[in-house]
């Protein structure tokens, strides 16, 4: 880091009276060459794709090896189910009534089928018989249903005609089909989107600024024709980047976002200067990494963790009427709603508007913070 400084420095003394982009790119470089090559801000750094690979990689791969069990009513031998049993990722449980049938549904929880009478026949003759169908792809298991229809599907497609001889009613059962699967993708994929802001990327540029503070590298850079201003932009860019690479893996690992997802971004796009502003005001209050970290990581903790657990579970009073006034509480239930609906509701709107103010309000602390003590980004009191 000393040579990055010397660098800066050099750089800089050339001109009394330097630019200022090119002064904050300097420092902003800096800070990028450090956090690329060392260990801690890299592990830090790339702490939220790691946790999101290991859901991805371990408990969906469990996941999908899982047998799908399958409520069986068929009123007439049908050939589906000889080919139904011949597949190994089912398990069937073949039922004498109408009534066993809803039961197993229902207490399973289980997909169900219901064959009718001459199925085969009728479908031979292009009579189009209904076959009725439950969903409820409970524990995650969505794609072990998808692949369960698409085997119907093709079945029944072998007598060769170019259209579907049956008319497959679908039944979602009362949550919906794949919701309970759906809804914990976007949980965990706000877990890792809110912790790449206010766990990797807040630290990133507190610690930049401490370690600074501690090795007295700030004086260094203040001496030279940088300000304190230009280095509060430059680790602010440095961070801005790290983040926003980090982001982009993410969202792709994840193949993209779903529902609006441009709402979903602008709620990410207030979140960054959110993150810098927090992780800044740490820098400036913390004399040590060591402080830093401590300080940090608890304060993200409050701010984090009960805005996560508040939108899935119904906590008791008053820790429910607490959380639910919390900014990341908004942030949250504002990526939940976009990830999972197309459009905009009511209160997305309620949502974005008090994410939007409190944007605004920890911005303007920071400012003021800088107003009153800029040194304090550059130097222990």
């Amino acid at each position: 880091m000393t040579t990055g400084i010397e660098s800066l420095t050099g750089q800089t003394k050339k001109s009394t009276r330097p630019h200022h982009g090119r002064v904050v790119w300097a420092i902003a470089r800096k800070d990028l060459a450090e956090i690329a090559t060392n260990t801690q801000f890299i592990v830090t750094g790339l702490l939220p794709v790691i946790l999101f690979l290991l859901y991805r990689l371990l408990i969906v791969s469990v996941n999908n090896s899982s047998i799908l069990d399958i409520a069986v009513y068929d009123l007439g031998n049908s050939q589906l189910v000889a080919a139904m049993q011949e597949d190994p990722t089912l398990e069937l449980h073949i039922v004498a009534s109408e009534a066993a049938l809803q039961e197993q549904i229902n207490e399973g929880p289980m997909s169900g089928v219901q064959i009718p009478a001459n199925f085969d026949a009728d479908v031979a003759a292009g009579l189009k018989p209904e076959l009725k169908i439950w969903l409820n792809p409970e524990r995650g298991m969505s794609s072990e249903t998808l692949q369960w229809q698409h085997a119907i599907e093709t079945e029944i497609m072998q007598l060769g005609q170019q259209t579907l001889p049956a008319q497959i009613e679908r039944i979602d059962l009362e949550n919906g089909a794949f919701s309970s699967d759906l809804a914990l993708n976007s949980f965990l994929l706000i877990i890792t989107l809110t912790m790449i802001f206010f766990i990797s990327g807040a630290n990133l540029v507190a610690l930049l600024i401490t370690e600074e503070k501690e090795k007295q590298m700030g004086v260094v850079l203040i001496n030279s024709p940088a300000n304190p201003y230009h280095v509060v932009l430059g680790k602010a860019l440095a961070g801005s980047v790290s983040i926003i690479i980090v982001l982009v893996i993410v969202v792709l690992l994840n193949g993209g976002l779903t529902g609006n997802w441009p709402l979903a971004l602008l709620y990410l796009v207030i979140a960054l200067p959110v993150s810098l502003s927090i992780s800044i005001l740490t820098g400036s209050l913390a004399q040590s990494s060591k402080q830093c970290n401590s300080w940090l990581g608890l304060v993200m903790i409050l701010f984090l963790v009960p805005a996560w657990f508040s939108t899935l579970l119904e906590l008791p009073e008053p820790f429910n009427t607490i959380f639910s006034v919390m900014p990341t509480h908004f942030l949250v239930s504002g990526l939940d709603d976009a990830l999972n609906n197309s459009g905009v509701s009511e209160a997305n709107s309620l949502n974005l508007t008090v994410w939007l103010a409190f944007m605004v309000v920890i911005v303007g602390i920071t400012f003021w913070r800088l107003r009153q003590s800029p040194k304090s980004v550059v130097a222990s009191h």
